[in-house]
């Protein structure tokens, strides 16, 4: 084999060139009405028996719960104009997300949601890449922002890092002991990744069908990244918060290891400080085997 086929070969494996040229696109807005059988619906998706979100005859109606957020995001996720890559995809893994909780979400309203192409940067794993979605009221009123963060491992940019804005710091923890200070398990049932499909209207196959995932070169199906999430915060706000989810204003995580199918994950807190009027709780969440599912978990909430 000569030298120019050595290169030809080798110009058609991994994520290739990634533009910049998108960077300040925006994805297609899609109103949803958080009606009572969406809300209930996302917290049944999680197996949160708070009555909370069930009982519609409590005073003030039913509560919302924070993560339904990553429901309305995975609805607004495309360009209408937007090509899509499926030489990068197959490299693309979820890094992080900070959701921002203005006020809470209220059964009944109607949210519109829409998400902006905010940075793609060079790093040494890949280009990194976060996007902003911002959820608003019919009025126009921000309710929530959520930034959803990837890398595409082994991509390289056409260019220079383009960065339209930062994301925000996290919260700080002034003394973090290591001890973990409380410890929730949560199981895992055979059936959790359909349930959460189903339930939270988040499809893709390797999350439900062994075919898919062990194409995929994985060794089974996984759960969704946003329902550990959504169960790691579950288990904060009936810990942390008196099972008040109208009190949480910030959660930020980063996915790591994987989470099968008949297992248990365990949320442990590690540390938990009062700043004025915000509690702060710093968790991890770990998978059957020991290994962080999320790390640097942070839960920010009203302390009444």
């Amino acid at each position: 084999m000569n030298d120019s086929n050595t290169r030809a070969v080798g110009e058609d494996e991994g994520p290739g060139v990634l533009t910049t040229t998108d960077v300040g696109k925006f994805t297609v807005a899609t109103t949803t009405v958080l009606d009572s059988r969406e809300t209930m619906a996302y917290a049944a998706a999680v197996n949160d028996t708070n009555p909370g979100y069930f009982d519609d005859l409590r005073p003030g109606g039913l509560n919302v719960h924070p993560c339904i957020a990553f429901s309305l995001q995975w609805n607004s996720r495309f360009r209408p104009d937007e090509t899509l890559n499926l030489r990068a995809a197959p490299y693309g893994v979820h890094a992080s997300t900070d959701l921002r909780l203005h006020r809470p979400f209220r059964a009944g309203e109607a949210i519109t949601t829409q998400g902006q192409l905010l940075q793609k940067r060079q790093l040494r794993p890949g280009v990194y890449i976060v996007d902003r979605y911002r959820m608003t009221a019919s009025d126009g009123e921000l309710v929530a922002e959520l930034d959803y963060n990837g890398i595409t491992r082994g991509a390289t940019l056409d260019g220079p890092s383009v960065v339209l804005s930062e994301e925000l710091a996290p919260p700080d923890f002034s003394k973090i002991s290591g001890d973990v200070l409380w410890r929730v398990e949560v199981p895992i049932g055979r059936h959790a990744a359909q349930q959460y499909t189903e339930c939270a209207r988040i499809y893709n196959p390797i999350h439900t069908e062994p075919s898919v995932a062990k194409a995929a070169g994985l060794p089974g199906i996984i759960l969704h990244g946003s329902a550990t999430k959504a169960m790691s915060l579950s288990a904060v706000i009936n810990h942390c918060f008196d099972g008040d989810s109208r009190r949480i204003t910030r959660l930020l995580g980063q996915l790591r290891g994987m989470v099968f199918m008949d297992s248990v994950i365990a949320v442990e807190g590690l540390a938990e400080e009062i700043d004025g009027p915000e509690k702060r709780i710093l968790f991890r969440t770990l998978n059957a085997e020991g290994q962080p599912a999320i790390s640097h978990g942070i839960v920010c909430g009203r302390v009444a």
